[in-house]
């Protein structure tokens, strides 16, 4: 089915239309007078007044003027004239061509609440430098010293791990079909980009899972939602449903226990951050490392002024996986 976004506002009086999260709903209904909207907006009934059809033609909740999907999740651009979110992403869209993204089957999700502010789970995302210390299991499928740049232009920080090393876990490329257009390179690599400004993706050459964070109103405290997806025809096809219900199982504990560890480390860095802070302590960049940190916070310093990220002084980075992929 299509998919719609409308503001949470109803045309009569304002009140809030939706109060919780649903699904298979029929329509819409206003609680405070009962006003009923189709799931594709308009205006279907204003009981007990009679409202002319021409009348609610124009009644319909007002739809969010930017509306895309990309990696299985639907971006939102409440701007006046939103800017298209392929060019917003710049070359990314180009780059993942042949990894089937609008097709990915959802296998499992787990939400957090996180002591931690949100850029700092950004920046713990595309921080590869802390792996062996937080990671030990995933350190074995994906080494420190295998990540390389996959950067371009655009409102994103990108990077891989090339190539992955099956270590007998959940996610060894052997338990799963693999995206079927992929070539070589891509089939043995595993990408991570962080989508400006909340939104981070894993790619395997197998599945695809999905950080999704959300400010509160508390400061330094974030809601977090990891979604698990799978590629079209992941399952072998000696596998019988329940061996790859089991698999999906076991992957989805495999990048939970994963997001789990990072839990520990960000609400670490939090509370180490306010010390630093209340002391005037400053940190350092190794750039080897810590180039993607640098890339997000420039971003965030660009974004306050209302502006993207300024390519023209971001550093050089090696393009040895780029070279790889022609």
């Amino acid at each position: 089915g299509k998919i719609h976004a409308f503001y949470n506002v109803c045309r009569h009086r304002g009140a809030k239309v939706c109060s919780t999260d649903q699904t298979g709903c029929k329509q819409l209904v206003c609680p405070y007078h009962w006003w009923a909207y189709r799931l594709d907006g308009s205006l279907k009934s204003t009981p007990p007044a009679a409202t002319p059809q021409e009348r609610k033609s124009e009644l319909g909740l007002q739809r969010v003027p930017g509306l895309d999907t990309f990696a299985g999740v639907v971006f939102l651009n409440q701007s006046e004239n939103p800017t298209p979110l392929k060019e917003y992403l710049g070359d990314l869209t180009d780059k993942l061509q042949r990894y089937d993204l609008d097709n990915l089957e959802f296998s499992g999700k787990k939400e957090y609440k996180i002591g931690g502010d949100w850029k700092l789970i950004a920046e713990n995302f595309v921080d590869f430098y802390h792996i062996n210390a937080v990671h030990p299991e995933l350190s074995r499928f994906s080494r420190v010293d295998d990540h390389q740049p996959f950067q371009g232009k655009g409102q994103y920080v990108g990077f891989v791990t090339n190539p992955l090393t099956n270590s007998g876990g959940p996610g060894d490329l052997h338990n799963f079909n693999l995206f079927p257009k992929l070539n070589p390179v891509e089939a043995t690599s595993a990408l991570f980009f962080q989508l400006f400004p909340n939104i981070s993706v894993t790619i395997y050459p197998h599945s695809v899972y999905t950080l999704m964070t959300f400010p509160t109103s508390t400061p330094g405290v974030t809601k977090e939602t990891l979604s698990l997806l799978m590629a079209p025809g992941a399952k072998l096809k000696d596998d019988t449903d329940e061996q790859y219900k089991e698999k999906c199982e076991k992957l989805l504990a495999f990048v939970v226990n994963i997001n789990d560890e990072d839990v520990v480390a960000i609400e670490n860095l939090q509370q180490g951050l306010y010390n630093a802070r209340d002391q005037g302590i400053h940190g350092e960049f190794l750039p080897k490392y810590d180039w993607p940190v640098h890339r997000f916070q420039n971003m965030i310093l660009d974004g306050i002024n209302g502006k993207t990220l300024n390519e023209d002084i971001m550093p050089e980075l090696d393009n040895a996986f780029e070279k790889k992929m022609q």
